[in-house]
Order: structure tokens, then C-alpha cells, then sequence
């Protein structure tokens, strides 16, 4: 991983943890039965408010009457050098319930500024309003332990307008996600790091967009509902880490684990641009996102299952394009540190049941002489490595830069290979171990030893409807023809069979024969 990659995605990482702990410390929570004050919960909410740094927060007034404990002109800030975000919040309660617990309403209503600052150019400035209706968060647990519980029937979040660079190009008739009947459970708590765990539930979230060009014809409609969300998170960051500085936070504990999942998601649509048309409609049966990240190591998958698109290009095409995918995802788990024995990663990727209609098929197969069956792509790799520096930690990073072997690769395995396309079919597997005191015999690459097994089915077929089609000449067929014949083994009819195998010499053999 080189150091820019690094750097940038850690840039990432930390922006979105300081973003979902302070997010979710005014927004969500959990029960219990135990004891904390309003002032208790508000310190522990400017604990969490400080991950913003120096001058990251302003408070306008604290006042205390009675059982109620008032902040008054709440703004947060965030910077770098591309943009600038400020949320003001007018006025927050905390009242003191007399059980125990604390109960937080605020106001209905808080404004986010986004200022873009490009280099060269004029600032474009989003001005963007959330509001509450009838949310309702009651905190309870100890001063060490707080846990909050969330409910709210609607939380709306618009975008109202745009000023500066761009805003005389664009009028906003509509653009907002509206979350319908929230609830939420928020635990923090601290020993030797600051944790923090949520869970969010939503029922359906609908976003709308109505963005129009003043004077003009150009137009962006668009209308979305995904059913059944959740979100949850657990994080722990180091006390007192400087966001602004965060080079060494995986080092001093940082580790974030969670993701998201929804169900039922419908999407339609219309673009005018310039005169030229589209319009269509999309649903998804259900997906689901997964990361986890510490020193120790990486970990990110996620599934998209039942895509349907619809697509009417006027302009472009006479006829609707149509496509349907069974499933879409990805998976991949990598150490991210130093190690004595080796340690595990994977990889994968799946593509299932991709179907397009038939006046795309009809674009390139005219004669309908390719079975129209359903694609699939599909791979998943394991193996062992053994890594010898911690790649989170920055000199040691640099180090693995300037390193001429970062890490050694114990083991390999194609767990399942699937290709099947237009009627042919190729499926496979194997293993090999790695060598790495042998560097001589495949040129400073570790020996590797062991056998992959492939299917070849239908390949042949496929050949002779390609030349059919003018798509392949007799010569180019030949050749491929005779690769074919050197690597596999005809088992049946248009069915072949292939064994690549590398000895404990380093030999290469298909089939038994040898190659190298």
C-alpha cells in the first residue's frame, strides 16, 4: 500500500469516525436503569464534541434553572482545504426526569453550511436545514457508562439552496432524504479509549430531487425509497487523539467495526440535458455493507441482490435498455501488521445472473446465434502471508516502501472460479504453497508448489458461433484452438479438462506434460 493510498484513506477512516460518534451522540442511544444528571450528560457530549479540535466548537451559553440545563448557539466546524462544514444548533434542553434518567429535545430545526473552496475559482456555498419532528432521546447508565435511546417520527434533511460559484445555473425546486420512524440505541463509555456503540433503525428513507436550469430546458427529477435500514457502529479512538494530526491513531487504539443494511429500494428518474433525454427506473431487492479496521488488519464486503434497471435514451437508442442482476459483491480481508507466522486474507468477487434485453443482444447478435442465458463472473481467493511490518504505523510504512520484500506469501488457493457466458462454462480450483528460500527458480518469486483443476465447457461451440457471427476468422480460431489443445484434455463432448500443476522442481506441466 503506498503511502499516499495509506494516507488518503485514513483521511477517510478518521473523517467519518469524528463525523458518526458526534453525529450519533446528539441523535441516538440505548436504555437503562441506573443514574446521570443533565450537566453529567452534557460534559460527556463535549467530550465527544472535542474529537473536533481546537476552535472546533463554539458555545454560545450554558444556564441551569431548576432541572433543566439549556446550551444555547451550538456550532461546529470542520475544515481542510477543499471545503469547509459548519452546524449551528439554536438551543438544546437536557431536563433532569426524576428517575434517574435525562431527557433532550432541541430545536426543531439546525442549519449545515458547506462552503467548496477550489483552487483556482469562486467558493460555491450549500445551504442545507435538518429538522426533527417530534424526536424524542432519553439518556440513562452512569457518568461512565451513558447509554441514550432515540426515537423520531420523521428527520428531514434539505437542501435549500446555493450560493456563490454555480448558483445562477441551477434553481432547486426539491431536494431532501426524509427518514421515516427512527430509533436508535447510543452507548459511550471510557477506560483506557473512548468507545462508542450505536445502532440505527429506519423504516424507509425517501429522497427526492427537483433541480431545474432557470431559463432553460435542462432538468434532474428524481424519486427514491429504500425500505428497512439499519446502520451500526462500534468505534474506539485513542483519548485526546488530534483528528487534524492522525498519523499514529491506529497505533494508540483506534479501531472501527460496522456498516449498513436495506432492503426493498425503488428509484425513477428524468434528465434533460442540453436536449438530450433519459429516463428510467431501477429497484433492488436488498444489499448490505460490512468494514472493520484496526492495526491488525482490514476487513470490507458488501452485497448488492435482485437489481432491475430500466433505461430510455431517445436520443441514443430506439429501443428501452433492460438489465437484471442477480447478485453483485465483494469481499476482501487483509493484515495490515507484522506477524511471526503467517495470517490469513481473501479476496473475492461475484457477478451473478447478469441478464440484458434483447435489443442489446439484438446490437451485437443480430441472427440471435448466442444463447441468451443469464452471465456470471465469479472468484474467491484465500491464502496465507506473513507480513513483516506494520503498514498503519508511518515509519514503519515508509519502511515497507523502501523494503525490496515486505512480506512473504505463504499459500494461495482458488477457492471456485465460475465463467459462464453465451453458452460456454468455465469453472476451476486449486492450491499452491510458496518457497520462500527458493527465489532462483522462478527469478527471485518464491517456489511455488502444488495444482489448479479447470472445466472447459462449451468452448468450442462458442468458437464456431463467434466465426459464425464474423466476429472470429478461421486463423484466429485455429490458434485459440490449438492453445486450448496444449493446455486441456477433451473428457466429452465440447467438454474439456485441464490440470496445471508445478512440482517440488519447479517444473510446469499441463496434463502431465511438461511445460518448463
Amino acid at each position: 500500500m503506498s503511502l499516499d493510498i495509506r494516507k488518503g484513506f485514513q483521511m477517510i477512516v478518521f473523517k467519518g469516525a469524528r463525523s458518526a460518534v458526534c453525529l450519533a451522540a446528539i441523535v441516538a442511544g440505548s436504555t437503562a436503569f441506573a443514574e446521570v444528571t443533565a450537566q453529567q450528560v452534557w460534559d460527556n457530549w463535549k467530550d465527544q464534541l472535542d474529537l473536533y479540535g481546537e476552535g472546533g466548537v463554539t458555545i454560545g451559553s450554558e444556564t441551569m434553572s431548576g432541572s433543566t440545563l439549556t446550551v444555547s448557539d451550538l456550532s461546529i466546524q470542520m475544515s481542510d482545504p477543499e471545503a469547509n462544514i459548519t452546524a449551528t444548533l439554536d438551543e438544546i434542553q437536557l431536563t433532569e426526569m426524576g428517575d434517574g434518567t435525562v431527557s433532550i429535545t432541541m430545536s426543531d430545526t439546525y442549519r449545515v453550511t458547506v462552503t467548496f473552496t477550489p483552487t483556482p475559482g469562486d467558493p460555491t456555498i450549500l445551504n442545507i436545514v435538518a429538522r426533527n419532528e417530534g424526536m424524542s432521546v432519553i439518556v440513562s447508565g452512569t457518568p461512565d457508562v451513558m447509554e441514550y435511546a432515540l426515537d423520531a417520527p420523521s428527520y428531514v434533511v434539505a437542501l435549500e439552496g446555493i450560493a456563490g460559484d454555480g448558483a445562477d445555473e441551477i434553481d432547486i425546486n426539491a431536494a431532501a432524504i426524509t427518514m421515516t420512524n427512527l430509533s436508535g440505541a447510543y452507548v459511550t463509555r471510557t477506560d483506557n479509549l473512548q468507545r462508542v456503540d450505536y445502532a440505527l433503525a429506519v423504516d424507509s428513507v425517501d429522497i427526492t430531487a427537483d433541480v431545474r436550469e432557470p431559463g432553460g430546458d435542462g432538468m434532474l427529477v428524481m424519486n427514491g425509497t429504500l425500505a428497512d435500514v439499519t446502520a451500526q457502529a462500534t468505534i474506539a479512538l485513542p483519548i485526546d487523539m488530534d483528528m487534524d494530526a492522525p498519523e499514529t491513531a491506529f497505533i494508540d487504539g483506534l479501531s472501527i467495526a460496522g456498516g449498513y443494511s436495506f432492503g426493498a429500494t425503488s428509484y425513477d428518474f428524468a434528465i434533460d440535458a442540453d436536449g438530450e433525454l433519459a429516463d428510467g427506473t431501477a429497484s433492488i431487492e436488498g444489499g448490505s455493507l460490512t468494514v472493520a479496521m484496526d492495526i491488525d488488519g482490514l476487513l470490507y464486503q458488501g452485497e448488492t441482490r435482485g437489481l432491475n434497471v430500466l433505461l430510455n435514451i431517445p436520443g441514443e437508442l430506439p429501443f428501452p435498455v433492460e438489465a437484471q442482476l442477480g447478485a453483485y459483491g465483494f469481499a476482501m480481508e487483509v493484515p495490515l501488521s507484522s506477524a511471526d507466522e503467517p495470517r490469513d486474507f481473501a479476496l473475492s468477487l461475484n457477478i451473478a445472473d447478469l441478464a440484458v434485453s434483447n435489443g442489446i443482444w439484438n446490437m451485437v447478435d443480430p441472427g440471435e446465434i448466442l444463447p441468451r442465458d443469464p452471465a456470471t463472473a465469479s472468484f474467491e481467493l484465500s491464502g496465507t502471508a506473513t507480513p513483516f511490518f506494520d503498514l498503519l504505523d508511518p515509519e514503519q510504512a515508509q519502511a515497507a516502501a523502501m523494503s525490496d520484500i515486505p512480506g512473504e506469501l505463504n499459500s494461495l488457493s482458488l477457492d471456485s472460479l465460475k465463467l459462464a457466458i453465451a453458452g460456454a462454462l468455465i469453472t476451476g480450483d486449486g492450491s499452491f504453497t510458496f518457497d520462500n528460500d527458493d527465489l532462483a527458480t522462478f527469478d527471485g518469486f518464491p517456489r511455488p508448489e502444488g495444482a489448479l483443476e479447470l472445466s472447459i465447457n462449451g468452448v468450442n461451440g462458442l468458437i464456431d458461433r463467434l466465426i459464425q457471427m464474423g466476429l472470429l476468422s478461421e486463423e484466429q480460431a485455429m490458434g485459440g484452438r490449438m492453445m486450448l489443445g496444449m493446455f486441456a484434455t477433451p473428457v466429452g463432448d465440447d467438454m474439456l479438462t485441464s490440470t496445471i500443476e508445478v512440482n517440488s522442481e519447479g517444473h510446469v506441466l499441463a496434463n502431465g506434460q511438461r511445460l518448463r
